[in-house]
């Protein structure tokens, strides 16, 4: 082959490549169309609405926690109650617990667990306390302290838990809000322009089997079923692991139209590189296979090839092709992001779109590794999600769980 043969064949690849990221786009459209015509408009009276326990792991005081925390106390649903978890009695936000369960005695209680059993402080908070009511009350929801919800959230996910008697766990997906400058814009335009995208391709083509960590509800049958929380008090992706169990089990999981608020707080910039490589190397350590093939998720690289090959092979149809593809590309994500986030680009979220496409790639690169640095300790992430401690100082401090 001609040296004008190869750079035409790597850059007609290159623009395959491009285009299979139009492709997913259509998918996450088509995903999203199909998640809201599954919204269940069925009127159900207050007497049919079962009793619901959250458990709401909390560590330390989010920006704008009392507000978080009002959104789920002042929910339109009969009969609930919270039950706000801490590792101390001195964490920040054991105060305002205190003072939102004087205020709302039949709505709120703080529960303290000191109870190391595991690497995941999350799971070993949320197990303890479940382990105590999971035969008394008919649904469990877990979910994030740095969410925020509107009043109808619970009843909206109550609503296929009861319709169906072979769902055993409902969830739902987050979208970003920032809440500072420059990193906590770029976070939060890579969860609502990258995750979404990617879970509404998974909804649309598989079946659910696994939950999405800031909204997790449950039958306590199902539950049952599974042994409870405390098998996952040693793993990372405790969403995930959760929902692959009730799966197996032969429970449906139902993914709900709703979207609930994740508050990003500001951060170094350095801070949201970490937290992005660690949850890729996290799912692909999870679904190898399936993580490797989520590049097709991201035209940016295939363009840009496409276009580079394109002009030193002298052939300006295809860079021109592949420009073209990366504006559809843009076209489709912006409208997804507008009618379905309900978080439109921004100008500044334009000038920050290719900031958030070169890190999307960093951590792509990055995510074949297994070590991982995690609020100043380091692990190692075990073939199927599980951690081994790379330091000794960790064995006796257990890692707290990200709200993210």
């Amino acid at each position: 082959m001609t040296p004008g043969e190869i750079f035409d064949a790597a850059g007609g690849l290159a623009l395959f490549g491009g285009f299979l990221g139009v492709i997913f786009d259509g998918g996450a459209l088509f995903g999203a169309d199909r998640l809201l015509r599954s919204r269940r408009d069925v009127w159900m009276p207050d007497g049919a609405l079962p009793p619901v326990v959250m458990i709401k792991p909390v560590r330390g005081l989010d920006l704008g926690a009392r507000e978080n925390y009002l959104s789920f106390i002042h929910q339109d649903y009969p009969s609930f109650r919270i039950l706000f978890t801490v590792d101390s009695p001195a964490d920040p936000a054991a105060t305002l617990i205190r003072e939102l369960a004087a205020e709302f005695p039949d709505k709120v209680e703080l529960v303290v667990v000191s109870e190391r059993t595991g690497q995941n402080r999350k799971m070993n908070k949320v197990a303890a306390v479940a382990r105590e009511i999971l035969s008394s009350v008919p649904y469990i929801l877990v979910n994030d302290s740095d969410i925020r919800v509107p009043p109808s959230y619970l009843r909206e996910i109550m609503k296929p838990m009861l319709a169906d008697p072979t769902v055993g766990a409902v969830t739902c997906m987050q979208r970003g809000i920032p809440e500072g400058g420059f990193p906590s814009r770029l976070a939060a335009l890579m969860l609502n322009s990258e995750a979404v995208p990617q879970g509404l391709v998974a909804y649309a083509l598989l079946p659910l089997n696994y939950l999405y960590g800031p909204t997790m509800l449950f039958s306590s049958e199902a539950l049952r079923a599974i042994g409870g929380f405390d098998a996952m008090k040693d793993y990372l992706a405790d969403d995930y692991h959760l929902g692959r169990l009730i799966h197996e089990k032969g429970y449906r999981i139902v993914l709900s139209h709703m979207m609930v608020d994740a508050r990003i707080r500001d951060e170094s910039l350095s801070g949201v590189i970490a937290h992005e490589v660690r949850w890729a190397r996290t799912y692909s350590s999870l679904r190898p296979l399936g993580y490797s093939f989520s590049i097709i998720s991201r035209p940016f690289i295939f363009s840009l090839l496409a276009v580079l090959l394109g002009g030193v092979g002298g052939s300006p149809a295809m860079a021109f092709g592949a420009v073209g593809l990366y504006v559809l590309h843009l076209a489709l994500s912006s409208y997804l992001l507008r009618e379905f986030v309900g978080q439109p680009l921004s100008h500044r979220d334009t000038l920050l779109w290719f900031s958030r496409e070169i890190l999307s790639l960093y951590a792509y690169v990055m995510s074949f590794g297994r070590s991982i640095l995690w609020r100043g300790y380091r692990y190692r992430i075990l073939p199927g999600g599980a951690l081994r401690s790379l330091d000794p100082k960790a064995t006796t401090d257990p890692v707290p769980t990200d709200a993210h």
